[in-house]
């Protein structure tokens, strides 16, 4: 399938790019000689009326031949009709809707991805994190954001964007709780926004410390001597309902259990693996009745301890050899500070530890013991750089911590989508232009030298990229097409001979000079043009072998 997955992807490109000369040469009346998918010797040819359409042998490529684009003679009937004899805005529409035709088609890609959906997203808070500006300004987990500075929102995506860019303004919402509608002003910090994949990408955003999918309320026991060990809790139990009351998240459990000592009655589920089927579980209800026990805090205050512990915090997987492996983390064992600063969140513990990658930072943690107890540790742990292989065989330089945490995310709230059409439409524009943002921001990287050299690639990594992205399904293979061919009408439009861009170019002098080039000046442009094309493609076929022999 992954030669099928490639000739697709191709084939669509090149048809789609050729498609925008062919279709302005005819809107224009130049008339199209022959219109080939390929280079070489035709393995289809069929003759139109005054067109030849083919399929070549070497199906990399493709290209619209127009009359009196090579310096052919044109008859007297066609001699209005070369493509030599138009007024330069009409060879430049030519030109450059191959490239457009490129970047259109990620907007129709994106187009029908989001007309496909129905409900999306509701601006409905599904946490608050600890300490955030958000839970100071009095926001709760299931409050629902009707207004943002007398602006309607009604999906996500518009409190994200608001939020983001309103760095230390203050903003004012209308609430909706319980039935009940109040008034909140929040101000966003700005804060450093580290990739997930770990790859030293930052971004500056304003932050507020809401998430629209909920913690669930899946808890975690350390301490088997604890009131939630005593009354049969166990890590990984998911609870229901407390007190008959209903919990939706973690935050519903910190607010329902440890501020008063007194018994509750807790419903909670367990799952257990099925024989011989380790990814499935089969899930049963439990009860226990919890009773706190009351301890003495350094400060001399009554504090209320159950023992439940957020099952976030535990290490599920440690990486053989890793900063974390080599300081002994284990999996089971619980994070609860870094630097003796406590951390209630994974998302925290990361963007923390990438905020200085080269520091020395002390892990605390506990881990159960024999006989029922548990044990405090700490490590100085030092995080590494490796280069290592995505999906796609690309080498990436990540940033190794080495302990993971494994838990489900939950769902938030979903509402129907007002106006399908402009939706997606709105939503199509706006994913391309961050794609275009995106590639050419990686080109001008790679120009700098902030990215390898061995970026670059060729019609190998073309194929796997077509190959991984197809086999995971039809949506990511129509991203993966989006995306080259935003990456294949960028490098046309370069002001490189031989390239749609050296067109443009060639164009704009003849403007400047108001007269055209000679063909002696324009076929020594033409060699400089294949030179350096030759260069980059023996670059991309190298970086393509050199992937290929590493893997």
């Amino acid at each position: 399938m992954s030669i099928i997955y490639f000739l697709v992807l191709v084939g669509v490109l090149v048809v789609i790019h050729e498609l925008g000369h062919f279709a302005a040469a005819k809107l224009l009346d130049v008339k199209v000689l022959r219109f080939s998918l390929g280079y070489g010797r035709p393995l289809v040819r069929v003759k139109g009326r005054e067109t030849e359409y083919q399929i070549a042998v070497f199906p990399i490529g493709g290209y619209v031949r127009l009359l009196g684009i090579e310096g052919e003679t044109p008859n007297k009937a066609d001699a209005g009709r070369s493509f030599a004899s138009r007024p330069l805005w009409q060879r430049l529409v030519i030109v450059f809707a191959g490239p457009a035709a490129n970047l259109i088609l990620p907007i129709a890609i994106y187009f029908v991805f989001f007309a496909g959906h129905t409900m999306v997203p509701a601006a409905q808070i599904g946490d608050v994190f600890d300490g955030s500006v958000a839970q100071r300004a009095g926001l709760e987990p299931g409050d629902r954001v009707l207004e943002i500075d007398g602006q309607a929102v009604r999906y996500w995506e518009d409190i994200e964007q608001i939020v983001q860019h309103s760095t230390g303004k203050e903003l004012h919402l209308r609430i909706s709780r319980n039935g009940k509608t109040f008034e909140r002003y929040l101000t966003p910090i700005e804060e450093s926004v580290w990739s997930k994949e770990r790859d030293g990408k930052v971004s500056r955003q304003g932050r507020v410390g809401i998430k629209y999918a909920p913690y669930i309320p899946l808890v975690g026991v350390i301490d088997a001597q604890s009131p939630a060990g005593r009354a049969g809790l166990r890590t990984q139990d998911l609870l229901i309902s407390i007190d008959g009351q209903p919990v939706r998240n973690w935050s519903d459990v910190v607010a329902r259990l440890g501020k008063v000592a007194r018994r509750s009655s807790i419903v909670y589920f367990r799952g257990t693996e099925m024989p011989g089927v380790p990814q499935v579980q089969l899930l049963a209800a439990g009860f226990a009745d919890l009773v706190p026990d009351t301890q003495l805090a350094p400060t001399g205050e009554r504090q209320t301890y159950t023992g439940l512990e957020h099952a976030e915090m535990f290490v599920a997987r440690v990486d053989p050899g890793s900063p974390a492996d080599a300081a002994g983390l284990k999996p089971g064992d619980l994070i609860t500070a870094l630097d003796d600063k406590p951390v209630t969140h994974w998302v925290d513990l990361d963007q923390r530890l990438q905020a200085e990658p080269t520091r020395a930072f002390k892990v605390t943690w506990k881990r159960a013991a024999q006989g029922g107890k548990t044990e405090t540790l700490s490590a100085d742990v030092t995080q590494v750089w490796r280069k290592q292989h995505d999906e796609y065989e690309h080498t990436v330089t990540r940033l190794v911590f080495g302990a993971y945490d494994d838990i489900d995310r939950g769902t938030g709230a979903m509402v129907p989508i007002e106006g399908r059409v402009s939706f997606a439409m709105t939503r199509a524009v706006d994913r391309t232009r961050d794609t275009v943002r995106t590639v050419v921001v990686g080109f001008f990287h790679m120009l700098g030298g902030d990215s390898p050299s061995d970026a670059l690639g060729g019609p190998l990594t073309v194929y796997q990229a077509a190959s991984v992205s197809g086999s995971q399904g039809w949506d990511s293979f129509l991203r993966m097409l989006a995306l080259i061919s935003v990456n294949l009408g960028l490098i046309n439009l370069l002001p490189i001979p031989m390239l749609d861009g050296g067109h443009l170019l060639i164009f704009a002098i003849e403007a400047l000079r108001r007269r055209r080039l000679t063909p002696q000046a324009r076929e020594r442009i033409q060699q400089v043009g294949l030179a350096v094309i030759l260069l980059v493609l023996l670059l991309a076929l190298r970086n393509d072998v050199m992937r290929f022999v590493s893997r």
